[in-house]
């Protein structure tokens, strides 16, 4: 079944057709009924057969929370180090008051804001988009941890839509502003920055579906601009597979419903090895010392004391 969210979107709209072309049943229910419709909650929660919920992070969150699926953990930068060409380092939202000039900010959580260029300067004008940012973060603890980046500015930005191999499936162009005539990212520094995310994945046992979106600097030089897993992922207009045709609807579903689908193994298994793990230290537990079973049969007779005996005779 296909969970989607009531507000309309590309991603819904191209679920719906799939789901229509194929027959799926569908819910349409929205984030606000997800988080406070316990009837909602209920159904969802109770529904036996396999979903792929389809909306914002926001509200694909919402459903694991019900269903019980882990979130997994960002990306970060970790996998492609070697192909950002400019300084990314952790760090935590208080380190932002100590700014003197504009600093690329994006949370380590998956989408707890969005990533934006905060400006601390004195008269630093702030678009529309950055003021929403702003006051994202407002509501975030001082400890909420960040990613810190120098500015850089890119003449172009792609989005590479990557299967668990490491194949690429369709890409996109998705700056608004670049230039038309703006040179497309090199296409070894591409699949070698993929490459490197495969193997960083397959490492720990966990290779899936993925995104990276790769763009070029103002100094012609291919840099990557971030990863994004494979669930509550946005679909670009104009995607294309690398034969140059139309990204089709049905593989965009399959390729979020084979994540999703790895979301959910990854989640169960950990929860086996958990249970498996509680068991082994109740088993290292000692038992109780074994209880004294208390004596059977008529008490022994003891013997009064003298005076006790004298009484008895009436003396």
């Amino acid at each position: 079944m296909l969970v989607l969210q009531a507000e309309t979107s590309a991603e819904v709209r191209t679920a719906l057709l799939v789901a229509t072309m194929r027959g799926m049943p569908v819910r349409r229910v929205s984030l606000k009924e997800l988080q406070s419709s316990l009837d909602a909650r209920a159904s969802l929660a109770a529904y036996l057969g396999e979903i792929l919920p389809v909306g914002t992070v926001e509200f694909v969150r919402a459903v694991m929370g019900i269903r019980g699926v882990p979130e997994p953990e960002g990306m970060g930068y970790g996998p492609v180090g070697d192909f950002l060409r400019r300084e990314i380092r952790e760090g935590v939202l208080y380190e932002l008051k100590a700014a003197e000039g504009p600093v690329f900010v994006k949370p380590v959580a998956t989408k707890s804001f969005s990533g934006f260029v905060y400006d601390p300067r004195p008269g630093a004008k702030h678009t529309e988009y950055q003021l929403e940012q702003l006051k994202a973060i407002a509501s975030l603890k001082t400890a909420t941890r960040v990613w810190l980046s120098e500015v850089v500015e890119f003449a172009c930005e792609w989005r590479y839509y990557v299967d668990a191999t490491g194949h690429i499936l369709a890409k996109a162009r998705y700056d608004a502003d670049g230039d038309d005539d703006a040179p497309e990212p090199t296409t070894e520094v591409v699949q070698s920055a993929i490459d490197s995310t495969v193997t960083y994945l397959e490492a720990r046992g966990n290779a899936h579906p993925f995104a990276i979106d790769v763009g070029v600097l103002t100094n012609g030089r291919t840099a990557v601009v971030e990863l994004s897993d494979a669930w509550a992922l946005g679909l670009y207009a104009h995607a294309r597979t690398p034969a140059g045709t139309d990204w089709k609807a049905d593989d965009y579903v399959d390729f979020l419903l084979q994540r999703w689908r790895s979301i959910v193994a990854y989640g169960q298994l950990r929860a086996a090895r958990e249970a498996a793990d509680r068991l082994a230290r109740a088993e290292k537990v000692e038992p109780p010392p074994p209880k004294v079973p208390a004596p059977r049969g008529r008490p022994r007779k003891v013997p009064l004391p003298a005076i006790t005996q004298v009484a008895a005779a009436g003396v």
